[in-house]
């Protein structure tokens, strides 16, 4: 049992670690795009990143858990469990963590959804966004100083002056001649580190799970629960041949095969599929939930097939 534990809470220290690293990357890579003058661009990127990464970060522990139990833990059902228990104590942490009031306010903040503070383009310098490009002198009292403007969407380019152009702040257009000018850098978007992965764009666990903020807790601990028997099905990995360096590589290609497999489930096609067999047979349960059943049972399958073939190789060795 102390072993049992000891796994758990070191598990659960990895996760912390492992948590911080891809927040931080994923910080970095929003900074990229953001202002030189603009500092705390990476802290606020990975305190934003922390809670929507929960999932991610889970399935690096789950998986690197699943070699802890295999070496330490000696009953394949006991180590099971622990996966289980340790898949609910994240899942729980990142799922609780973001009902917080304070949490919840942080986020609508950084999402556009409370105060802004406008970032106003460097004087003295011209700056193009779409076919506009906008010159202003200087910036004092709430007014554009000798604020040039040229619109290049027609043939003949609209050229407007105003030596004093008041600022809107709601907006961050600035009045010149009476048509709005756009006096404010776009807001810094995040780096594609892999772009080939946009496909499911809005289908990863961790997508689902941030537009779930609002919806009722069975539901968002269902989605929750159902990726995470589906996660620990994938335990067979660690034991799939003798070679621990080949274990190894084919657990970290089933990581992402998993995480994958469960974008594709979610995606409009096969979940509209799963939606008409359960209306077929009578069930109205929304979503989340149907697609949390499909994968609960698919890694349910998987964990029981890897029981039996353990019990039948333990049978004839004993022969």
């Amino acid at each position: 049992m102390k072993v049992w534990l000891g796994v758990i809470g070191r598990a659960c220290l990895e996760f912390a670690i492992i948590l911080i690293l891809i927040s931080f990357a994923a910080g970095a890579s929003i900074a990229i795009s953001a202002p030189a003058s603009d500092t705390n661009a990476v802290l606020r990127g990975a305190a934003k990143a922390a809670l929507d990464l929960v999932p991610l970060a889970g399935v690096f522990t789950l998986f690197l858990a699943f070699f802890s139990f295999e070496l330490r833990v000696k009953g394949r059902a006991a180590g099971w469990l622990g996966l289980l228990l340790l898949g609910v104590i994240l899942m729980s942490f990142g799922l609780g963590i973001r009902r917080l009031p304070l949490i919840r306010g942080a986020v609508a903040t950084s999402s556009g959804g409370g105060a802004k503070v406008l970032r106003l383009i460097p004087a003295a310098t011209a700056e193009q966004q779409d076919r506009v490009a906008l010159w202003v002198g200087s910036f004092a009292g709430g007014e554009a100083l000798n604020a040039v403007a040229v619109d290049f969407s027609s043939d003949y380019p609209r050229l407007a002056y105003s030596a004093r152009a008041p600022i809107d702040f709601s907006t961050g257009d600035v009045d010149i001649q009476g048509r709005a000018y756009r006096a404010t850098l776009p807001d810094a978007l995040p780096l594609a580190l892999v772009p080939e992965a946009s496909i499911f764009s809005g289908y990863w666990i961790w997508d689902r799970l941030d537009s779930m903020d609002d919806a009722p807790l069975f539901n968002v601990f269902a989605a929750a629960g159902g990726f995470l028997l589906l996660a620990i099905g994938f335990r067979f990995l660690c034991r799939i041949t003798g070679w621990p360096l080949a274990n190894a590589l084919l657990a970290a290609a089933g990581l992402g095969g998993l995480v994958a497999l469960d974008a594709l489930l979610s995606g409009g096609a096969i979940l509209g599929t799963i939606e008409a067999f359960a209306r077929r047979i009578g069930l109205s349960l929304p979503a989340p939930v149907l697609l949390a059943c499909v994968e609960g049972i698919i890694g349910l399958a998987l964990g029981a097939m890897e029981l039996t073939a353990t019990s039948r190789r333990r049978r004839r060795a004993g022969e």
